[in-house]
């Protein structure tokens, strides 16, 4: 994850009081009285995608990440807090919470390199660990039943991943242009959502990781389909608006911007010029497969569906042979960089600044360029209609 920021185990990770959400208080007393634990000393609203306990010795609280708010519904939210309150429902909370950390960053597949202290910590720790994560997972079961927990679990890992993807994209995207931080990262990430944007995909790895990781539900992550792992907006747990300054806090904890220079989605300029260059770079990486200028977007598109293996040994040669299995060569999102730059370019507009590949036409026509494109991986009749959308007023582009 690229916005990783401190660890929620850091005594100084941020976060900001939550006593304006009194319907997320409420839950989470709810939360505790159901499950029999105790309720934490405060709950703390934080930028990441993450809801996570700390503790010291004179405090428990519990940190909840506004993007799983923002994406998550509410039975999926009550399972996600009754396992971190299971964590911390001991009487020395604040070592096993100091243990845990010890024993994610010691199995933690990001390290650069596994050292020997690393391995003995995991050693020593495991059984610990695999213990107080069946204490949690069957909290988080008795919280909103075995099924809804697996989904929590799971569409909280991809929505922490899809949420620090969509803060990179943006803030690099913006930082070029304003030399200015996102004010409302959050609010766009939530549009981003309720528009489609945000498509979530469950891997084998992610799965088997995830299984692991939590054994007690690991019959019911097994089982779940891509559409059991959907992020939306409905039924998500009702949040007051954020005021300007908290807003900002909250970005500044992803972005780690600390300058006063702020900007909003709405003030941004239209029609970022990114895409244009990205669009231009795949459209000659194309040409150096066709030895010659593509006809057009439809032609760079088509050939990025249905050619990419050639496309990839034309323009990096030295490069072992390109993978023989489809889901391990993607081209979508250079699909959709490409359509939606010619679309831009005719005069159609994302839904909202975040919404990457979401576009309305000048008439009201929209389409989810995303879904579209890995809908024409495997259906003729979408990619026809996406070539279509491509091809239309061509000559007066």
């Amino acid at each position: 994850m690229r916005y990783g920021g401190r660890q929620p185990g850091d005594v100084s990770y941020p976060g900001v009081p939550a006593a304006a959400q009194a319907e997320l208080l409420a839950l989470v007393a709810e939360v505790a009285a159901r499950v029999g634990v105790a309720g934490p000393d405060a709950v703390l609203l934080t930028g990441f995608g993450t809801i996570r306990s700390w503790a010291s010795r004179r405090r428990r609280l519990l940190l909840v990440g506004l993007p799983l708010l923002q994406c998550l519904t509410v039975d999926e939210v009550r399972a996600l807090v009754a396992h971190e309150l299971a964590v911390v429902d001991h009487r020395r909370a604040h070592l096993v919470v100091r243990l845990r950390a010890l024993y994610e960053e010691a199995v933690d597949p990001l390290s650069l390199a596994p050292s020997a202290r690393a391995e003995t910590i995991a050693r020593a720790t495991h059984d610990f660990a695999v213990a107080l994560e069946r204490k949690a997972d069957q909290a988080a079961s008795s919280a909103s039943g075995l099924h809804t927990a697996a989904r929590a679990v799971v569409k909280a890992d991809l929505a922490a991943f899809e949420f620090a993807d969509l803060a990179f994209d943006v803030e690099e995207q913006v930082w070029q242009r304003t030399s200015a931080a996102v004010q409302d990262l959050h609010a766009g990430w939530r549009e981003a959502v309720r528009a489609g944007a945000v498509v979530a995909a469950l891997d084998d790895d992610t799965r088997t990781a995830l299984m692991a990781r939590h054994p007690s539900l690991a019959g019911a992550i097994a089982s779940l389909s891509p559409a059991h792992v959907a992020l939306r907006v409905a039924d998500a747990v009702p949040l007051v608006p954020l005021p300007p300054d908290l807003e900002r806090e909250l970005a500044r904890h992803v972005l780690r911007r600390e300058g006063d220079q702020w900007v909003t989605f709405a003030a941004l300029p239209a029609g970022p010029d990114w895409l244009e260059r990205q669009a231009r770079a795949v459209t000659d990486q194309v040409a150096t497969l066709l030895r010659r200028p593509p006809a057009g977007p439809a032609e760079v598109v088509e050939v990025l569906l249905t050619r990419l293996d050639e496309l990839v040994a034309a323009n990096w040669p030295a490069q072992p042979e390109p993978p023989a299995e489809p889901e391990e060569l993607d081209g979508t999102p250079s699909v959709v960089v490409v359509a939606e730059a010619a679309l831009t370019a005719r005069g159609w507009r994302r839904v909202h600044p975040a919404a990457a590949g979401v576009l309305q036409g000048p008439e009201g026509e929209q389409h989810n360029l995303t879904l579209l494109a890995r809908a024409a991986l495997d259906s003729p009749a979408a990619l026809a209609v996406l070539l279509e959308l491509l091809s239309r007023d061509q000559l007066s582009t």
